[in-house]
């Protein structure tokens, strides 16, 4: 999760970029969902991991939220916050965009490439 984060900057630059990490992340609560279900601790845990795949994005977004506001930036790099925002489909970066008065226009999904 801190590489979805606070550390999403530094994957500008890799072969692997932010959404294969936040599909890595929401893949890997579904797999411990699935996984500790039948244990007996794993039933108090299941449905929190579940609902964490679920929003992983929505988590992302709220770490970058918390990046941006520790930093105090003023300007938003508003290239790369279209980035994410057409990589990943992130709702925080389009209300970004948009408040920068820029309009995304959606295709047929956020672009993946893996």
């Amino acid at each position: 999760m801190k590489m979805t984060g606070f550390f999403a900057d530094s994957l500008a630059s890799h072969a692997v970029d932010l959404d294969y990490y936040i599909h890595m992340g929401g893949s890997a609560y579904g797999s411990l969902s699935e996984e500790v279900r039948g244990t007996f601790r794993g039933k108090a845990f299941a449905d929190t991991y579940s609902e964490l795949a679920a929003k992983f994005q929505v988590l992302v977004d709220v770490l970058n939220e918390m990046r941006d506001r520790e930093r105090q930036e003023s300007d938003i790099d508003v290239l790369r916050t279209y980035n994410v925002w057409r990589k990943t489909g992130s709702k925080r970066a389009e209300n970004l965009l948009r408040q920068q008065g820029v309009v995304p226009i959606a295709t047929r999904g956020p672009i993946r490439q893996h």
